[in-house]
């Protein structure tokens, strides 16, 4: 048995990527939908609540294409 190490890094430099650019999607999602309390407002404006949306969907489509990578059954 013979390990491609390049191919091995490689995953592990996508998936370590990946995943930073998820949690970062998310955290810059939750921030544009709690941004109305730093500045004393009741609650977010409409432009941050939706780019706030965005972000969550940003992360559901990456996250679903990375099932349709993962499940044979889907292509």
């Amino acid at each position: 048995m013979k390990i491609d190490w390049a191919s091995l890094g490689l995953v592990a430099l996508t998936t370590v990527g990946v995943a930073v650019v998820i949690v970062g999607l998310y955290s810059v999602g939750v921030l544009a939908m709690t941004s109305g309390d730093r500045r004393g407002l009741a609650q977010p404006t409409s432009a941050a609540r939706n780019f706030g949306y965005v972000c969550f969907g940003l992360c559901a489509a990456i996250v679903l294409y990375g099932f349709y990578l993962l499940i044979p059954w889907l292509h």
